[in-house]
C-alpha cells in the first residue's frame, strides 16, 4: 500500500510518544496485516504505524452480520464507519472487509449435531468461551491469514491498558505469523488513542457523545446501561432480541433475562453507567 499520508496535526499529536520512525523495529520479510475495527485503538495504531513507516501491505475489517441485512455493529458505529472509510480513502488507505460464512442469527437458530443436546438449537451463547466470538471473528481471521500462504505479522489494535489480551493471542497464535501492538509496545493507553483519533477526525460519535463501548450490539457481555441503551434508544433491534430469548435454550446472559429486564426498565430502573476504564482502573489497584 503506496502514498500513505497521516495529517501534519497528528504527526505533530504522536511523536514525543512514539520516538524517530527510524529507531522502531519491524520485519521486512513478512506481509504486515492490519486488523481495523473502526474502534479508537486499532485507528490509533493504524495512524501510529503510518508514522513510524511500517510498510502496510493490508488493512482488513472483520463485518460480523447479525443477519444477512443487517450488521452486527452497533448503530453508531455502523452510522459511522462509512464517513472513517472515506477519510481513510483519502489518506491513501484502503480497506478489505471479509466476513463469516454465516450470521449469528443462523448459528443461533443452527441445531446441535452432537452430544446430549443434540437437536437442540445453539440460541444465545455462553459469556465464557462465547461462539459467537470464535465463528464470527477469531476463525474469519485464521482463515484470512492461512489463506495468504505467507509469513505474516498481524498488528492488533490492543491498548496498554489490556496488554493480557495481547499476552493471550500471543500464547495461542497459529504458525507462520505473529501478533503485535504499537500500543502495547509503546505503553500507550486507551485515553491517548481517543486523543489521536480526535486530532485525525477519526473518532467515532459513539466515543464522543459519551459512550465507550465497542462490540456488537447483541453481545451477551454488554453491561446492563448498554442495554438499557439499547432498550431506550434502538427499541427495533431490543425487542428481536427479547423475542429470540424466548427460543433460546438460555436467557440471554447467565445473570440477566431480558423479560425480566423489560420490567424494569419499563418501571423507571436506569442501570449506573460505568465506563471500562474504570472497570480497568479498579482492577489494577
Amino acid at each position: 500500500m503506496n502514498n500513505i499520508n497521516i495529517p501534519p496535526s497528528v504527526e505533530e499529536f504522536v511523536k514525543d510518544r512514539l520516538g524517530k520512525p527510524e529507531n522502531f523495529v519491524w520485519d521486512r520479510e513478512v506481509r504486515n496485516v492490519v486488523w481495523l475495527s473502526y474502534g479508537k485503538d486499532s485507528m490509533a495504531q493504524l495512524l501510529f504505524l503510518i508514522y513510524l513507516g511500517v510498510r502496510i501491505d493490508e488493512v482488513c475489517f472483520v463485518d460480523i452480520r447479525f443477519s444477512k441485512d443487517r450488521s452486527g455493529e452497533h448503530p453508531k458505529m455502523e452510522a459511522w464507519i462509512p464517513t472513517a472509510h472515506k477519510i481513510l480513502k483519502e489518506l491513501g488507505i484502503k480497506v478489505k472487509k471479509i466476513s463469516a460464512k454465516y450470521t449469528f442469527k443462523e448459528y443461533f437458530y443452527r441445531k446441535k449435531a452432537k452430544g446430549n443436546k443434540a437437536g437442540e438449537i445453539y440460541g444465545f451463547p455462553y459469556t465464557i468461551g462465547a461462539w459467537c466470538n470464535s465463528r464470527l471473528k477469531v476463525q474469519v481471521m485464521n482463515q484470512y491469514i492461512a489463506s495468504l500462504k505467507t509469513k505474516t505479522c498481524q498488528w492488533v489494535g490492543i491498548a496498554a491498558d489490556e496488554w493480557w489480551r495481547l499476552d493471550d493471542m500471543i500464547k495461542s497464535c497459529p504458525p507462520n505469523t505473529s501478533f503485535r501492538s504499537v500500543l502495547v509496545e509503546k505503553g500507550i493507553e486507551e485515553l491517548f488513542c481517543l486523543d489521536v483519533c480526535k486530532v485525525a477526525k477519526l473518532a467515532s460519535p459513539k466515543y464522543t457523545e459519551g459512550s465507550f463501548r465497542g462490540g456488537c450490539w447483541f453481545c451477551v457481555k454488554q453491561r446492563l446501561y448498554d442495554l438499557y441503551d439499547l432498550w431506550k434508544n434502538y427499541p427495533s433491534d431490543y425487542n428481536e432480541l427479547l423475542e429470540m430469548e424466548k427460543d433460546s435454550p438460555v436467557q440471554f446472559n447467565r445473570n440477566i433475562s431480558l423479560a425480566n429486564l423489560t420490567k424494569r426498565f419499563e418501571s423507571g430502573y436506569i442501570p449506573p453507567k460505568i465506563t471500562k476504564r474504570r472497570k480497568i482502573r479498579e482492577k489494577a489497584r
